[in-house]
């Protein structure tokens, strides 16, 4: 009687597959990945929304606008804010920093 014996390399075909995702899910999930280019956002020290935040409390003024601009591999939000006085001015931060730029 011949027997063919497909399951053990199924078994490990298998394995591999699921050893496969589990890598990509475990790089993903920890901002390793990068896509196209592109920082992840688990590499930015400061989101948009908490650079606005940060630009109202610092200048005591309303964001109107909110944008995010990319310098090759540098992020920059650049907030426009609306002032107690009616004045609208612009403010830069470093995405990687929080700093002001």
């Amino acid at each position: 009687m011949t027997t063919n014996r497909p399951l053990p390399l199924l078994a490990v075909l298998a394995a591999l597959v699921v050893t496969g995702l589990s890598v990509s899910y475990s790089a993903a999930a920890n901002g390793h990945r990068e896509r196209g280019g592109e920082r992840t956002m688990a590499e930015r020290t400061v989101s948009l929304d908490e650079a606005v935040a940060q630009a109202e409390r610092r200048y005591k003024a309303r964001a109107v606008r909110a944008e995010e601009k990319r310098h090759g591999e540098r992020i920059e939000y650049r907030i426009r804010l609306l002032g107690d006085d009616g004045r609208v001015f612009e403010v830069r931060i470093d995405a990687a920093t929080g700093n002001e730029s």
